[in-house]
């Protein structure tokens, strides 16, 4: 997998990918995404980007850990059509930032979409002014249902970076939330790791 370039968020995902891929990790949100993946386009010059990672669920029926490849990404970025995987597909809104409640999630889903995240719609931006194909793949850690322990958007720094220190004070309370949810990303990583070279064997 020489040629393709794979875009993660955080370390826990890039972790849970096979070896033979080329990783980046980004960061969390556009400003980051697009960074990222026009530095290591310009660098590594992939046949193919792919960005990879967990999401949230906007459909009830989605579950834990559940894989997605991506038909079609909805953002203000604009609509994004990835390259065709192997893998059941769903829609995904991207956005620069998190969806916290499940009222929000509801709302999202109203729209169209069944899966959320916050870096692939400036990754298939970049793909689309470089002239890289762009796929997506992403794996279900937190719940259509599932409000999240924080609204990590009162936590990012003025370049969409998670302030961790302050994530974890005010956390405090809330530790055991904090804890399950990493537990959930950690999970869907994994299952994310061990489907994409399925998703990706018949183009790469």
């Amino acid at each position: 997998m020489k040629d393709v370039l794979v875009v993660c968020a955080m370390g826990l995902e890039a972790e849970a990918l096979p070896a033979h891929y080329r990783v980046v990790k980004s960061g969390p949100g556009f400003r980051a995404a697009r960074a990222a993946a026009m530095a290591a386009i310009a660098e590594e010059r992939p046949k193919l980007v792919v960005s990879a990672g967990t999401c949230g669920a906007l459909d009830p029926l989605l579950k834990m850990g559940e894989v997605r490849v991506v038909s079609r990404v909805m953002s203000e970025l604009g609509e994004f059509e990835p390259l065709k995987l192997k893998g059941v597909e769903a829609v995904l809104r991207s956005q620069d930032r998190v969806a916290v409640t499940a009222a929000d999630k509801r709302k999202l889903f109203e729209t169209g979409a069944q899966i959320v995240d916050m870096e692939a719609a400036a990754v298939a931006q970049v793909c689309v002014e470089m002239g890289v194909p762009f796929g997506c793949i992403k794996a279900v850690s937190d719940l259509a249902s599932e409000d999240l322990p924080l609204d990590f958007n009162e936590y990012r720094d003025a370049e969409g970076r998670f302030r961790t220190a302050r994530i974890a004070f005010a956390g405090m309370m809330k530790i055991a939330d904090l804890m399950r949810l990493q537990e959930q990303s950690k999970r869907a990583a994994k299952l994310l790791g061990a489907a994409i070279d399925d998703s990706l064997a018949h183009i790469a």
